[in-house]
């Protein structure tokens, strides 16, 4: 999961790493001392990349230019996601590069990524040069002063030290990715000027850092609490997506998102909600199809359940339960139920809930999503 700029910093600050002076802005704060002299800048906090070229980061020369161009972001929504918080920041100056430090999962290594001209065009630049290392602090350093060993001095020396931090930061938070782009570079020193974190949330009970920042943005890192808090494991594909999923199985559960994407369906979000932790309680199921139900762009919301141990049956009563229970889900649900009880569960469902689309074989029920998010009745 992507971290906002501002939380990623906060990272690399602990670790050593140089960046603006800055602080975070929500609408309706009082005015609040700038960070330094300027010119600053100002960035929608958004767990997204590519803001600047959708207007998310705008400088300006003055506190009214600011309070301007925060008012104009507050409450607006920025390649789907709502903004609630800017980072203002002192804008640095220097020489754009590029370093960053991916797990590189198929080679059971980090891959460590560096090119001596950065920016919002670093897609587009053919000089990026790449090592593949091991898992280690100093493997990883090693690998970024071989990478950075043309730069002249003093320039390189920062980069190195700056490397070697930041392969402390993704070893010992397991990050899968620590990103700066740009990096500015002078002869005053390195400064980054974004950050792009990725974390992983697998691994979020070993890190308690990582959790305290979660928990302060419930919303914004709403995919995460539900992890940490309910034992979801829910990651979202597409911020624009129509089709909510409420599966089981992580396997089958990419299996149908690839068959529906493939079919032209957009699907909102992995999710695996493990039927197991239900104890005979609809709460986890009304608070999960809620919550998906409430994005605005959702048309329809699929639950595909594969029964092997669990009881159809039981998550039949269950999923009426939750749909009772909960006058505010608006949103049309198909549900697709294979394995142990499932005619039981056509059965109860068919008595509690007749209006509900209740399909076996998954290009019927792919039938009904089609006509829900085309805005006909299924």
């Amino acid at each position: 999961m992507l971290l906002v700029e501002a939380d990623g910093k906060a990272l690399f600050a602990q670790y050593g790493i140089p960046v603006p002076a800055g602080l975070v802005l929500r609408a309706g704060d009082a005015p609040a001392p700038l960070p330094g002299p300027g010119p600053w800048m100002v960035k929608a906090q958004i767990p997204v990349g590519g803001r600047g070229k959708a207007g998310g980061v705008n400088r300006c020369t003055d506190a009214a230019a600011i309070a301007a161009v925060a008012a104009a972001m507050f409450g607006t929504r920025l390649k789907g996601h709502g903004v609630d918080d800017v980072l203002v920041e002192q804008a640095a100056t220097g020489r754009e590069t590029y370093l960053a430090l991916m797990l590189d999962p198929a080679s059971y290594g980090v891959r460590v990524l560096y090119a001596a001209t950065g920016g919002v065009e670093v897609e587009q630049n053919t000089a990026i040069a790449s090592r593949l290392c091991a898992p280690e602090t100093d493997a990883i350093a090693s690998a970024v002063d071989e990478l950075v060993a043309n730069e002249p001095e003093p320039i390189r020396a920062a980069l190195a030290d700056t490397g070697r931090k930041l392969a402390k930061l993704l070893i010992e938070r397991e990050l899968m990715l620590a990103e700066i782009n740009p990096l500015f570079v002078s002869d005053a020193g390195i400064i980054a000027g974004d950050a792009k974190v990725v974390i992983d949330l697998n691994a979020i009970d070993r890190q308690p850092e990582i959790a305290k920042i979660v928990a302060s943005r419930p919303v914004l890192y709403a995919d995460a609490c539900r992890k940490i808090e309910e034992g979801f494991d829910y990651v979202e594909l597409d911020p624009e997506g129509e089709i909510g999923l409420v599966t089981t199985g992580a396997g089958l559960s990419m299996m149908l998102i690839d068959e529906m994407t493939a079919r032209g369906g957009t699907p909102l979000n992995f999710c695996d909600i493990r039927t197991g932790q239900f104890r005979g309680s609809p709460q986890r199921l009304m608070r999960v199809l809620s919550w998906i139900a409430a994005r605005p762009s959702v048309k329809v919301i699929l639950v595909n359940i594969f029964a092997g141990i669990t009881d159809l049956g039981e998550f039949a009563r269950l999923l009426a339960d939750a749909i009772e229970q909960s006058p505010d889900l608006k949103v049309p649900i198909v549900a697709r139920l294979v394995g142990n009880g499932a005619a039981a569960a056509r059965s109860i469902l068919a008595e509690r809930m007749p209006g509900l689309a209740v399909e076996e074989d998954l290009d019927a029920a792919l039938v009904h999503i089609a006509r829900a998010t085309a805005g006909r009745a299924a």
